[in-house]
């Protein structure tokens, strides 16, 4: 198929624009064949159908043209910076409305104590507030929401298994006219090497 309308694009469509696409190359191709791909090298950042006739590609590229679906909006790809803080301030006001909180830290606090990993102990609170009454596809967010809450609130609660945070290191300013400060260096080096 030696004849070729192309739309200048690298996002993905909506759905919606993808079968209005392919209902409107199935109309221009009428019982012929037709075929598109990503272009690749020459056509590098254009989506390429191939047609049989060159007519059904020049009909193709004037309703492309004409339809401006190259400048339509891409699909939305997860929830915006707004939609993602509404949920952490329901998640937040379900937790401390029903005192899930307590339940749930101490949930992952016990297995983190009893020696189980990150995600098994996530595992052990999402279990609690499935119990609690949380819904299904909101625990896991909730539960991390919570969590973070009471690390940064309640950083003694975690101390047996969180390493503390790093102390700030402050710096030295030199003293006018005295000489500069001393660089830390770290422990000196072992006196006598080991013998193997």
């Amino acid at each position: 198929m030696p004849f070729m309308a192309k739309i200048r694009r690298d996002d993905p469509f909506r759905s919606a624009d993808q079968r209005e696409i392919h209902a409107m190359c199935r109309r221009i191709a009428a019982a012929s064949e037709h075929c598109s791909f990503a272009g690749w090298r020459p056509d590098a950042g254009y989506l390429v159908y191939h047609f049989t006739t060159w007519a059904k590609a020049r009909a193709m590229q004037h309703w492309i043209d004409r339809s401006g679906i190259a400048h339509r909006p891409m699909p939305k790809l997860g929830p915006t910076p707004e939609e993602v803080a509404e949920e952490k301030r329901q998640a937040l006001e379900w937790g401390m409305a029903t005192d899930a909180v307590r339940g749930i830290v101490q949930a992952y606090r016990r297995a983190r104590h009893a020696g189980d990993g990150e995600l098994t102990a996530l595992n052990a609170a999402c279990e609690v507030a499935k119990a609690l009454g949380q819904p299904t596809g909101e625990v896991q967010t909730t539960v991390k929401v919570l969590l973070e809450w009471a690390r940064e609130n309640h950083r003694e609660w975690f101390y047996r298994f969180e390493p503390p945070a790093p102390p700030i290191a402050k710096t030295r300013r030199p003293v006018a006219g005295g000489s500069p400060p001393a660089i830390d260096e770290g422990p000196p080096p072992p006196r006598h090497s080991p013998i193997f």
